[in-house]
């Protein structure tokens, strides 16, 4: 008559009377040992999200705003709406006809952002320096 060991890997314990595991099989130590804790690819992805996220919401609370320290001062200036007909020479000489027009033209096109000096619509709001 044989008697029939009971092996339960779901628990990781073996009766002493049991025999002892193949090589490399990745059981527990004999007795009632605590079985193995073994990490796969994405369980430590999830372990290393569990401490990047906490970190990163802290850096971002604490990191100060970067718009928040740069001040610019633009200078003095008042909104002209362009007419029909109307150029940046004519702007520039009817807002500063003191000045040489080639300099407040510059003065325009920086302070608008405008990609070249014949891009202006009618209709189109410009800020213009007070001089």
């Amino acid at each position: 008559m044989s008697s029939m060991v009971v092996y339960s890997e779901s628990i990781g314990c073996r009766p002493a009377n049991a025999a002892p595991p193949l090589r490399g099989a990745g059981s527990a130590a004999a007795g009632c040992a605590s079985p193995e804790v073994r990490l796969t690819r994405r369980g430590r992805l999830v372990v290393l999200m569990g401490v990047l996220a906490p970190v990163f919401g802290i850096v971002m609370l604490i990191g100060a705003p970067a718009a928040s320290t740069d001040q610019t001062h633009h200078p003095e200036g008042r909104t002209v709406v362009v007419e029909p007909g109307d150029t940046l020479w004519d702007i520039a000489a009817s807002v500063a006809p003191s000045e040489d027009p080639r300099d407040v033209i510059s003065q325009i096109v920086d302070l608008n952002s405008l990609t070249d000096e014949g891009s202006i619509r009618v209709g189109q709001p410009l800020y213009v320096p007070l001089h």
